[in-house]
């Protein structure tokens, strides 16, 4: 959406225009026409590989971007494609985040983990927030926290392995996601020169059809905004009351092996969103 303001992109074309290297193609084998805005919402028509995007290993053997999207591993074992029109379903697709930071990457020639760092991270002065790129890695790994499985074990190495960054590799503290979130909250209410409030309305704004997500975002009744993340080494939840200007953040470093709403982590966030005071 930065890039966007920037006019370096248009989340109303086609991802395709954008992209050189790899295209999004139906399973006919034709180019797809998903715009940037389908991608975002979820709504592109593309579906995941079964039990994917988990289990790789630090020290393993390296997975591109590309062997992602044409299904070449087991880490998504089904080439990304769009599989119905866009706009006619909605299914959570780690997949259509790496065709989106494949055409991030290729639109700015840099690195998505430079990207992010120069576009969100350094303008709001976060010093614990990256994505977790080996470089990355190497500067911040003593103050990353051991995962957990769903048995209790720490993951081998500490924490996976994740090629696939602007699905899966964002690492952050507690403090620093509530700056974010404040951030686009204040943004929402034309209060933060840091993104311009008719952008941030219209990532907030429901989709037709799908009224429970936004762009990058979900919706969760009249006033409460959603951002979960669930892994092998962790499960997290932020919610943003839009109206009241709370916002709420848990993070825990094990997979609980139940979603947030049976985990309790989503009844502390609410807990502490409708705090008095």
């Amino acid at each position: 959406m930065k890039l966007r303001e920037n006019q370096a992109i248009d989340t109303d074309r086609p991802v395709n225009d954008y992209l050189r290297q790899w295209k999004l193609l139906t399973p006919e084998g034709k180019e797809s026409d998903a715009a940037i805005r389908a991608l975002l919402c979820h709504t592109a028509g593309i579906t995941d590989g079964e039990d994917g995007f988990c289990g790789l290993r630090r020290g393993g053997p390296e997975i591109s971007l590309i062997d992602i999207l044409e299904g070449r591993t087991a880490y998504n074992n089904r080439p990304v494609r769009a599989e119905k029109p866009q706009g006619t379903a909605f299914e959570y697709s780690n997949a259509g985040y790496c065709v989106l930071q494949m055409m991030l990457r290729e639109v700015t020639h840099m690195p998505f983990e430079d990207i992010a760092q120069e576009l969100v991270f350094d303008p709001l002065r976060l010093k614990n927030t990256f994505f977790a790129s080996d470089e990355k890695i190497a500067r911040y790994e003593n103050r990353m926290a051991t995962g957990y499985d769903d048995n209790g074990q720490p993951i081998p190495g500490r924490f996976p392995s994740v090629p696939d960054l602007a699905a899966s590799g964002l690492w952050c503290t507690p403090t620093e996601l509530l700056t974010i979130a404040k951030t686009f909250v204040k943004a929402l209410h034309g209060e933060s020169t840091f993104l311009h409030a008719e952008t941030a309305r219209e990532m907030a704004r429901p989709v037709k059809d799908f009224p429970w997500t936004g762009l990058g975002l979900f919706v969760s009744g009249k006033d409460t905004l959603v951002s979960k993340g669930w892994g092998e080494n962790g499960q997290c939840i932020m919610k943003m009351n839009i109206r009241t200007k709370r916002i709420a953040a848990v993070m825990t470093n094990r997979n609980p092996g139940v979603d947030q709403a049976e985990s309790g982590v989503e009844r502390l966030a609410d807990e502490k969103l409708n705090e008095k005071g």
